[in-house]
């Protein structure tokens, strides 16, 4: 009888595992049989587009090109869930893929535009550009719904405005030239612009992340947290230390 008993608990656990695996592939976010598909390249042209809103896990090229069009790189699968609003001037990303168990390669978003004039991420994201991105004003807004966002961009802007927004996390390295760039961190953002020139930079430092920025007339530095901040160059310094609620303005400013 203990035989036959042991039989059958061993039988019944395997017809639970099989009605488990049976089950999985109608939950999406639970498929471990699901597969990117062959690797395709779908291209969506667009018109008049400056604008680009992420809202979910891509790994995006910015190129500046006359040529206006979006590039979706990856599995057929997976490039069949992405969605693409174009609203005026702005082009919204996202998809619908949430898989939690096959972990496949991020989509890649090539975008392609005449300039880009605001970045907004509401996702995490690892954003790059090829080439140098060029106009005369660049806002990049991170929202703390982004949670983790990367950034390396090659800049030729007159006026660069960074604002990362509640508890967005981060690193962005900037190279180029912006004649005047402007800083509001807050939440876990590094900053790596030693290697773009500007003659004014203007810091609220509002986190704990570092910044390294590269100022040769004028630094204008806000201090709220304990993030350092780093200089190149021999600009003019100002230094306000602001205390908000029980935090304590205790960074400090070095030069490199």
């Amino acid at each position: 009888m203990d035989i036959e008993l042991k039989e059958t608990k061993v039988k019944n656990k395997i017809y639970i595992f099989i009605l488990i695996l049976l089950t999985l592939p109608s939950c999406e976010s639970l498929n471990p049989f699901e597969e990117a598909g062959d690797y395709i390249e779908k291209r969506i042209d667009l018109v008049g587009v400056s604008s680009i809103e992420n809202n979910n896990t891509f790994k995006i090229t910015l190129v500046e090109d006359d040529d206006e069009f979006l590039l979706l790189k990856g599995g057929e699968n997976i490039i069949s869930k992405v969605s693409t609003i174009i609203n005026e001037n702005k082009l919204s990303l996202d998809h619908s893929h949430k898989n939690k168990i096959t972990n496949l390669d991020l989509i890649e978003a090539e975008i392609h535009l005449k300039e880009f004039t605001l970045i907004t991420a509401y996702a995490p994201a690892y954003f790059n550009s090829k080439g140098t991105l060029s106009g005369n004003r660049l806002d990049i807004d991170i929202t703390s719904e982004s949670e983790l966002v990367e950034m390396k961009l090659d800049l030729n802007y007159v006026f660069l405005d960074f604002h990362s927004f509640g508890s967005a996390a981060g690193g962005y390295e900037f190279s180029g030239i912006c004649e005047t760039s402007n800083y509001v961190l807050n939440g876990v953002i590094n900053i790596n612009a030693s290697e773009m020139l500007s003659q004014k930079v203007v810091v609220a430092q509002n986190g704990i992340g570092e910044a390294h920025v590269w100022a040769e007339k004028e630094l204008n530095v806000t201090i709220y947290s304990s993030g350092d901040m780093y200089y190149k160059g021999y600009p003019e310094i100002i230094i306000k230390r602001i205390q908000v609620n029980n935090q304590s303005p205790t960074a400090e400013v070095f030069p490199e």
